[in-house]
């Protein structure tokens, strides 16, 4: 029977005086082995989980503006499926809006409103006196749109 033991696995440890029994080292290297395999098994699901993050699907559409603005006058993208979210790049800036499905605001401008159908976002803007600039809708200016999908659901 070993007088000692290891302070993480508890494996045995010897004095030269304990008398060595083959069941201590069976259940050694029944510890051993469970480590080793309980290690792998982290291993294996970290790099299954690693493998999903980072991946995401782009996609890419335009439009152009109408110069319509208001409540009865929103500016709308359909997308494939909800985005996890996306971007409109505005024409001749470097302002961008971001869309997220989660809380449904438009950041660009807070008196946006934005609703979401089904994988149609739209949004109006009504204050103080609704500019079709600030809704991201200038008559005949192209406005791009990116939007990022989940891969991993």
């Amino acid at each position: 029977m070993p007088s000692n033991q290891t302070p993480n696995y508890k494996l045995s440890q010897w004095e030269r005086t304990d008398k060595v029994q083959m069941e201590d080292f069976n259940a050694d290297n029944a510890k051993i082995d469970a480590a080793i395999k309980a290690e792998a098994d982290a291993r294996t699901a970290l790099a299954a989980q690693v493998a999903k993050k980072g991946n995401c699907r782009v996609w890419a559409t335009s439009y152009i503006g109408t110069g319509t603005c208001g409540m009865n006058g929103p500016t709308s993208v359909t997308f494939p499926e909800k985005p996890l979210f996306a971007m409109i790049l505005t024409p001749g800036s470097i302002e961008i809006a971001w869309i997220t499905p989660g809380n449904g605001f438009l950041v660009y401008s807070k008196s946006n409103q934005l609703t979401w159908s089904g994988n149609t976002a739209s949004w109006f803007h009504d204050y103080p006196n609704g500019e079709p600039q600030n809704q991201l809708n200038y008559k005949g200016s192209r406005y791009n749109v990116l939007a990022f999908f989940m891969t991993d659901k």
